[in-house]
């Protein structure tokens, strides 16, 4: 209710702004607030009301007023046409877009043989959903579309999953260990500098709430199973 509240004060912000991206100086926002409460600011930009930036920062999108003195959390919105339009989605999916291709050389990656679009996979091994997706490879795979993984342990950085995916990561052959994970097979022992930390960090600043959760080449995220053919027609489309 109160995330509610938040977006219902941005929009109302909005309906009474300039139209057109307001001009702010970024060199003057004071950082001191959010770093004092943890967040890591990735970068300031302007938003469409003045005096707001848009902040990303290690936990996602927030924005921020001028002085850093007050935080709005949720999406802002225009309410101006027949249908609101999410103003907030186009800088969140090129965060995406930018962190995955940071970490795609730790990813493990399922091509197809005539690949067309490229989707990313934060998965689990113990979630049944993503074992489904797992099973059903070949039928993306079919209509061109190569699956890479990315850890994100459901019950957080403890329990069996969470070993698990260390495991897979530093496993020698990476594809057969996520393979037998997902179908409660034996892992040999393997140990190294893994990513699972990382990949759940970025998962948490994405929004995934659990698993599998599927990001398009758009940036746009899905949450659970996508079958393969209502996935392509989404990407045919633009999303």
């Amino acid at each position: 209710m109160k995330q509610l509240l938040v977006v219902a004060s941005v929009i109302g912000l909005l309906a009474c702004s300039p139209q057109g991206v307001a001009q702010n100086d970024s060199s003057s926002f004071k950082r001191q607030h959010l770093e004092r409460m943890g967040f890591v600011i990735e970068s300031v930009n302007d938003s469409v009301i003045d005096g707001v930036y848009e902040v990303i920062t290690d936990q996602g999108l927030v924005y921020v007023t001028a002085d850093g003195e007050t935080l709005i959390g949720g999406r802002l919105y225009d309410i101006t046409g027949s249908e609101p339009q999410n103003l907030s989605e186009a800088s969140i999916r090129e965060m995406r877009r930018s962190d995955i291709a940071k970490v795609s050389d730790e990813a493990i990656l399922y091509p197809a043989e005539n690949e067309k679009y490229m989707i990313t996979v934060f998965t689990d091994p113990t979630c049944g959903y993503c074992r489904q997706l797992h099973t059903n490879l070949e039928q993306y795979h079919k209509l061109g579309i190569s699956v890479r993984y990315l850890a994100w342990p459901r019950s957080g950085l403890q329990g069996s999953a969470y070993q698990q995916l260390k495991t897979v990561w530093c496993s020698e052959d990476q594809q057969a260990a996520l393979d037998a994970a997902k179908n409660d097979k034996r892992l040999p022992a393997a140990s190294c500098d893994d990513p699972v930390d990382e990949h759940f960090a970025l998962g948490n600043k994405f929004g995934v709430r659990g698993t599998p959760a599927i990001v398009l080449p758009s940036g746009e995220m899905l949450p659970g199973l996508v079958p393969a053919e209502r996935l392509l027609s989404m990407m045919q489309n633009g999303q």
